[in-house]
C-alpha cells in the first residue's frame, strides 16, 4: 500500500464532499454556511474526520454540528458511489478551532498596535 494513499483518500473526499455542499445535493439548512477547511483520513482508511468552520454565533456553530452529524450517513453512502474504494471510511465531522485561534491572535495584536500607537 502506497504511504500518499491516505493523503490522496483524503483530497478527493475533500473535493467530493465541498461539491456536495456547494451543488445543494445535502439540504440540511443548518450545514449551508459550512466552509471544509481540511480531510484527515488513517493510514488504514479507517475513519475520515472532515474539519469544518462554520459562520455565525455559538449557537449556529452548535446547530451545524448537529446538522453535521445527522448527514453523516448520507454523505458517507454518496462517497461510497462516487469513490472507487472497497471500503469507505467511517465520517466524523469535527469543528476547526484553527480559524477562531488565528481571529483571536490576529484580535491580540491589534490591540497590542493601538496600545502601542497610543503610547507614543
Amino acid at each position: 500500500m502506497s504511504s500518499y494513499r491516505p493523503e490522496r483518500v483524503a483530497g478527493q473526499m475533500h473535493k467530493i464532499v465541498s461539491e456536495m455542499l456547494l451543488s445543494g445535493e445535502i439540504k440540511d439548512p443548518r450545514v449551508a454556511l459550512i466552509t471544509l477547511t481540511e480531510v484527515n483520513v488513517t493510514r488504514d482508511l479507517s475513519l475520515a474526520r472532515i474539519y469544518y468552520t462554520c459562520l455565525g454565533d455559538e449557537a449556529q456553530k452548535q446547530e451545524a454540528a448537529e446538522g453535521l452529524n445527522k448527514v453523516a450517513p448520507f454523505v458517507r453512502r454518496l462517497l461510497g458511489q462516487q469513490m472507487k474504494l472497497r471500503h469507505i471510511p467511517e465520517i466524523r465531522f469535527e469543528y476547526d478551532k484553527s480559524s477562531d485561534t488565528g481571529r483571536r491572535i490576529e484580535e491580540l495584536l491589534r490591540e497590542a498596535d493601538s496600545e502601542n500607537k497610543h503610547d507614543h
